[in-house]
């Protein structure tokens, strides 16, 4: 028999030169959108000459933030009016109710009785003056 002895085959193999991956190509938007995350968008000629459009569209985003924040504060005000004008309605009606109840003639002769003042029982005589008799 025959000694079992390891052997070490060599082979030999082949490798081809893999060439890298080829770069992703990047989508138009997707690359106009990291240039302006990274602002090198104003690095472009384009965007020096669109520089006061772009300034315009600006300020008027933010006039139009500041007018929306301006019209809800207004709203609000208008609404805490409204609230405070049903309030003193409600507390004018209620007054002029107790006003009216206070009033009254029987009320007063009951409020008026501890002072010593009466009630006249004489009807009420109109006094007429000429003024050609003077």
């Amino acid at each position: 028999m025959e000694p079992r002895v390891n052997h070490i085959i060599e082979e030999t193999v082949v490798t081809t030169p893999v060439p890298p991956p080829a770069p992703k190509k990047k989508s138009r938007l997707g690359k106009l959108f990291t240039d302006v995350l990274g602002g090198e968008f104003l690095a472009y000629d384009w965007s020096r000459r669109q520089l006061n459009y772009i300034v315009f569209l600006a300020a008027i985003g933010v006039f139009y933030i500041s007018n929306s924040y301006y019209a809800e504060s207004i709203v609000r005000q208008i609404d805490d009016m409204n609230r405070e004008l049903k309030e003193l309605h409600y507390e004018y009606i209620s007054t002029k109710s107790k006003v009216m109840n206070q009033s009254k003639q029987s009320v007063i002769i009951k409020k008026l009785e501890n002072s010593g003042l009466k009630e006249s029982v004489e009807p009420v005589r109109k006094i007429v003056a000429n003024k050609n008799q003077q």
